[in-house]
């Protein structure tokens, strides 16, 4: 056979940049991907605010959320269609990407449908002028009319409150949060899943990603949590990348640690507080991922050396003036008492946000049933063990597990000078990591072992790896069974924020309904006409 000059490359043009037509054929499926999640996600929301009921009576609540369940369970089977035409149009793993990215948007377009209907016909947000939204809505005041706010408290989300209130609420910065809060709901889901995409395929990153979202996110501070649930997928990525660095040129691992640098320093402008709780954990990991690279050889650690510089320098430059104010202030004591700040510090299982000790006053934590120890808190502990067993060098499993301890260790030893200091110190706030990071390595036991499985059959059938992603009937099925966790969990997160007159979460929709207008009258639904 004659091989033909057009078939010969020279090195210049195996060196060229890809064309534009292979990078849009690239990056497409992703784009598609995230407007498909976005997409779903606003249009679910914007469909449930025509969902008409009083949500300060139990029959309008339950007629509210079956109301929910409906349009969820109808979305769906569009959802669920349009991706079975689409395997038949467009390669299966696209048209699974895509069914993903919808579901993601679905889930927590449920969550914000939901919330919107605990606010018919009040313009106030959860908590109303309370709380931290009353806070909030104080700060939004004082940036329009040129005064400080406070210099600790992470600026991106405060400032984007009064962006937002300038254009679209003027003189309203209740209306204001209201909105944006229902779209933060709403996008952490396409969010979320984005994030844990950057490691994970698609059906793995919407069970490990979107159902952390329900147990974590609050609906009264959503901008708080899901600065976490992105966080330590996009931590886990830094950390693969900074184990490929050798295998890249000095200019790629530049450009590669400057983007990494934007995007923490985004993240901790946005929310820091999971920055000091994640900090003895991503500091070990580090330590783990030099010493790895360190075996290949000088070069391959100048390059690591390149890249953790580039990151820190743009983290710098973008947060540094922050991060200056935020130590000087470290120093503040913090005294609020947290609904689990008297009880048992080693349960963690189930988070409920920012609630005062009032909300102790039932019994808390729940009774376990083994020593103590209930169910999820045994899922979680085989999924730790079964994570480390098979994973211990993945670098999503290294970061989960030692952020896991570094905050534990934190947590103990804020709680165990508690009395002495008589000082809280935020430590209940570990809850949330400790479950997320448990959720994440019960998650990644489950793909490693199924990696394992296939991977066994595999070389049973004399095949060279495993097959490249699950069937269709496999997809199918996973799918229908994370939608119908994702509308179980949306309800009942729902329904623990319909109004009510009692310490509970019902207790943010009930002052949201009763808390007078601006003009001094009571919202459309307020009992008996009364705020």
């Amino acid at each position: 056979m004659t091989v033909t000059a057009t078939m010969v490359r020279t090195p210049e043009q195996l060196e060229a940049p890809p064309e534009r037509t292979s990078l849009l054929r690239k990056l497409g499926p992703g784009v598609l991907e995230a407007a498909a999640g976005g997409s779903v996600a606003i249009a679910f929301t914007w469909l449930c605010m025509f969902i008409r009921v009083n949500p300060m009576t139990r029959i309008g609540q339950v007629s509210g959320l079956a109301a929910l369940q409906l349009r969820f369970l109808l979305a769906f089977v569009v959802i669920a269609l349009v991706w079975a035409g689409l395997s038949r149009w467009v390669s299966r793993p696209v048209a699974l990407r895509l069914a993903c990215g919808s579901l993601a948007g679905l889930a927590t377009g449920l969550y914000a449908g939901g919330i919107a209907v605990i606010l018919t016909g009040t313009p106030w947000p959860l908590n109303g002028t309370r709380g931290d939204s009353g806070q909030l809505q104080r700060w939004v005041d004082d940036i329009l009319n040129g005064r400080p706010i406070s210099g600790v408290y992470p600026p991106l989300f405060p400032h984007l409150l009064a962006y937002w209130t300038e254009i679209f609420n003027p003189g309203r910065p209740g209306a204001a949060l209201k909105i944006l809060g229902l779209l933060l709901i709403a996008f952490t889901g396409p969010a979320v899943y984005l994030a844990w995409r950057l490691v994970l395929p698609p059906l793995w990153a919407l069970g490990i990603g979107v159902i952390s979202v329900f147990p974590i996110v609050h609906a009264a501070k959503p901008y708080v949590d899901v600065a976490l649930l992105i966080l330590i997928p996009v931590l886990a990525k830094f950390i693969a990348s900074l184990l490929a660095s050798p295998g890249r040129s000095r200019r790629a691992a530049l450009l590669t640690g400057a983007g990494y640098g934007v995007a923490i320093a985004g993240l901790f402008l946005w929310y820091s507080g999971w920055f000091v709780w994640s900090a003895p954990g991503v500091f070990a990991c580090l330590a783990l991922t030099l010493a790895k690279v360190g075996r290949q050889g000088r070069d391959a650690l100048l390059r690591v050396a390149i890249l953790l510089g580039a990151t820190a320098t743009a983290f710098l430059l973008l947060s540094g003036s922050y991060l200056g104010r935020l130590l000087s202030g470290s120093d503040t004591p913090d005294t609020y008492m947290y609904f689990d700040t008297a009880t048992d510090p080693a349960y963690f299982a189930m988070w409920q946000g920012d609630q005062p000790g009032a909300f102790a006053d039932s019994a808390w934590p729940l009774p376990g049933e083994l020593g103590g120890v209930g169910v999820f808190m045994l899922l979680l502990i085989a999924g730790l063990g079964v994570a480390l067993w098979l994973g211990s060098s993945v670098p999503v499993v290294q970061l989960a597990a030692l952020c896991m301890l570094g905050a534990l260790g934190l947590r103990y030893w804020f709680a165990s000078h508690m009395e002495r200091d008589q000082l809280v110190q935020l430590y209940p706030r570990t809850s949330a990591e400790l479950l997320y990071c448990g959720i994440i390595l019960c998650g990644m036991a489950a793909y490693l072992l199924s990696q394992k499985v296939l991977a066994q059959r595999a070389a049973a059938d004399g095949a060279p790896r495993p097959v490249a992603g699950p069937a269709l009937r496999t997809s199918g099925a996973v799918l229908c069974a994370l939608a119908f966790f994702f509308a179980s969990a949306g309800s009942s997160t729902v329904d623990r924020f319909m109004p009510a007159n009692q310490h509970s979460w019902g207790l943010f929709g009930w002052t949201a309904q009763t808390t007078p207008l601006p003009d001094g009258k009571c919202p459309k639904f307020a009992p008996d006409g009364k705020c």
